[in-house]
């Protein structure tokens, strides 16, 4: 069923915030005589402590459907006593909020509102059952529609329930969707050099063979396109060449978006084997005297980037 989800308006919005309960950001307080309806996520939230909602966040490669599931619960001392019938919404002005937040005073990421195409609901409402205390809501979303360049997220509001005081904070909970291309991971580097030349002659402290041991993330940047950030031989990072991505197109293409000179080097070996999930790459940037060439830097796939 595709997005028969409400969408809640500011009018609706002030109605159910004097309903709702003052409550803390953090942690319910036991003592109190009133269950509280919240999003209750057992894994931790990606946003940053202080938030005025909670982001949790998933991952998922490029296929066609992703699910992503929440608890519902009825928190609190008490037991509970009869179905608990909730009603949900997605609330545009809740991400709103939550991206000026990160924006004015926390300076955390901000997210884009997912397309309505983006995703579809199974259902409006869910019921708490009666003696139990959780319900599960279920978000399809189609990975394979996403703009991998954007950082989507869909805020859900619990907009009424037939028991219960709705949480202030946790009324919202932002679900943000990270789609990964088949690249993206953290790779060990098994092979390959880098020097660093000079009118007078090479850098024998950053430049050499890499030594053993050392790592590089390849974060999506679109389907086929990956950022990495380059190292010198000790593992320290590499200026003058933000924006490095690699290119994978039949053959694996290193080029910079802040430096116009950086190429793969002529006649060298650049390929990705998916097989073996192994990157090898050679490329330079500069002028002389002053190049920097990395020499068949070779990358194996070890595991997924958090």
């Amino acid at each position: 069923m595709k997005n028969n989800i409400i969408k809640i308006f500011v009018v609706l919005l002030g109605i159910v915030w004097t309903s709702c309960l003052d409550d803390s950001k953090y942690a319910l307080d036991p003592s109190t005589s009133n269950n509280i309806i919240e999003f209750l996520d057992s894994s931790v939230p990606t946003s940053p402590s202080g938030a005025i909602y909670p982001v949790y966040t998933s991952t998922t490669e490029i296929v066609p459907q992703f699910q992503v599931e929440l608890p519902v619960s009825f928190s609190g001392p008490n037991a509970n006593s009869q179905n608990i019938e909730l009603t949900l919404g997605v609330d545009p002005t809740a991400l709103a909020a939550y991206n000026k937040q990160m924006q004015d005073d926390l300076g955390g990421g901000t997210y884009t509102m997912m397309p309505d195409d983006y995703y579809s609901f199974t259902t409006t409402t869910v019921t708490i059952p009666k003696g139990q205390t959780k319900a599960m809501i279920s978000v399809t979303v189609f990975p394979e529609k996403f703009d991998l360049t954007k950082n989507f997220a869909v805020p859900i509001r619990i907009v009424s329930a037939s028991n219960g005081i709705i949480s202030a904070h946790f009324s919202v909970a932002v679900v943000a969707v990270v789609v990964k291309n088949q690249y993206d991971g953290i790779y060990d580097v098994i092979g390959g050099s880098i020097a660093r030349n000079s009118a007078t002659g090479p850098d024998l402290t950053l430049g050499g063979t890499y030594v053993s041991g050392l790592t590089m993330e390849l974060s999506t940047i679109n389907g086929n396109t990956c950022g990495f950030a380059p190292q010198w031989k000790d593992g320290s990072g590499v200026g003058g060449i933000a924006s490095t991505k690699v290119v994978i197109n039949g053959t694996a293409i290193v080029i910079s978006s802040s430096n116009a000179t950086l190429k793969n080097t002529p006649a060298t070996i650049n390929s990705y084997d998916p097989a073996t999930k192994t990157f090898v790459m050679s490329f330079d940037w500069g002028a002389a005297p002053n190049t920097r060439i990395v020499s068949g830097l070779t990358l194996k796939y070890k595991k997924p980037r958090p």
